[in-house]
């Protein structure tokens, strides 16, 4: 079917609230993400932390600069500790072992991280970088190596694909990214969905990285490359001085904060509903103020909340009712008015 002509098939948003509904936290720096190193004692320390909703976006991408800034403190055979289990952690593992440093990755846990609860889209959501020119090329370049990175990965093994996603108008998220890497979106004077509430909007290509096949099939890479995981929950900085490795780096997002005080390091909460598999949606979804749809070949995920320093991973049952009820209206053809949106309806960050 042409997806700029045809109708698509709108989701089926049948869910069981007692099983479907999770929460994820994200890791948000205010200002910009944290990309450098630091003496702490005798140990060098690189911190690579704050990336908001864009850590699968960015983490190939920042596992490379980390990679850089290694590379002129180790040669093959340096221990070297990595902190942190999710997809940070897991990517900058991944590339400091095919340096042949010897790897060892410390985390609280290395299932069930907030990376595993990602929807997965390629777009960077919910992270800034300063100001500057020298910051936006920093930014720019890092997203650059992600994606092309995540380009050379596309198929199964890694559960990365190419996807259209329709969206009601241009997204602050995709103005942030360079247009070699996906370009202004095409403007359609009739979104692709028989009786949807809104007729026009925008077409953009971008990547999905399905994050069960994803982190899964790295934690297996480092497993087979003999990168030991071992279970540890950081909660003060002795505990990382009382670490063998020299070289540090620091993946433990949220958790940076029990070692490294950081005011601007906050949580933002985001309300998940995971709808059955559906095969035959292959695209994605953003709908002002509706909230998205990331269809995998696990779930369909629909989310669509900004909670801002609110760390309780405690999934909403009435937020999550609305956001299903909102994405009901818009696939009916229904309507807003006199309906009075909540605040932490999220707004194409």
């Amino acid at each position: 079917m042409n997806s700029t002509t045809g109708d698509l098939p709108a989701p089926n948003f049948t869910y069981d609230p007692t099983t479907d509904l999770i929460a994820g936290i994200r890791p948000y720096r205010e200002g910009t993400y944290r990309l450098e190193a630091e003496r702490v004692g005798t140990k060098l320390v690189v911190h690579n932390y704050g990336h908001g909703g864009a850590g699968i976006t960015m983490a190939l991408g920042c596992a490379h600069v980390v990679r850089d800034i290694i590379s002129d403190q180790a040669s093959a055979g340096t221990p070297v500790a990595v902190l942190g289990g999710g997809v940070m952690g897991l990517t900058v593992a991944k590339l400091l072992r095919e340096m042949n440093l010897r790897v060892t990755m410390y985390a609280k846990a290395f299932s069930n991280t907030t990376s595993d609860r990602a929807g997965g889209q390629w777009a960077p959501s919910f992270v800034n970088h300063e100001d500057t020119p020298a910051a936006k090329q920093r930014f720019e370049d890092i997203l650059r190596r992600a994606f092309r990175g995540y380009e050379a990965m596309i198929g199964p093994h890694y559960g990365i694909s190419r996807r259209p996603n329709y969206t009601w108008k241009e997204t602050a998220s995709f103005k942030k990214v360079p247009h070699d890497l996906i370009c202004p979106p095409t403007y359609l004077p009739r979104l692709p969905f028989q009786g949807h509430v809104r007729q026009d909007g925008y077409l953009y290509q971008t990547l999905l990285i399905e994050p069960p096949t994803f982190l899964n099939q790295l934690r297996t890479d480092l497993r087979n490359a003999q990168v030991a995981m071992i279970q540890e929950d950081f909660k003060s900085l002795q505990q990382l001085a009382n670490l063998s490795e020299p070289l540090v780096v620091n993946c433990l997002g949220l958790g940076s904060r029990r070692l490294w005080p950081d005011s601007k390091l906050v949580p933002i909460k985001g309300q998940l509903i995971r709808l059955n598999p559906q095969p035959c949606l292959q695209y994605l979804y953003s709908g002002t103020p509706y909230g998205y749809i990331f269809p995998r070949q696990d779930k369909v995920v629909v989310g669509g909340t900004e909670e801002f320093c609110n760390e309780d991973d405690t999934p909403h049952e009435g937020m999550c009712a609305e956001i299903i009820a909102l994405h009901k209206i818009a696939f009916a053809g229904g309507t807003l008015v006199g309906r009075v949106l909540p605040d932490w309806v999220a707004k194409y960050k």
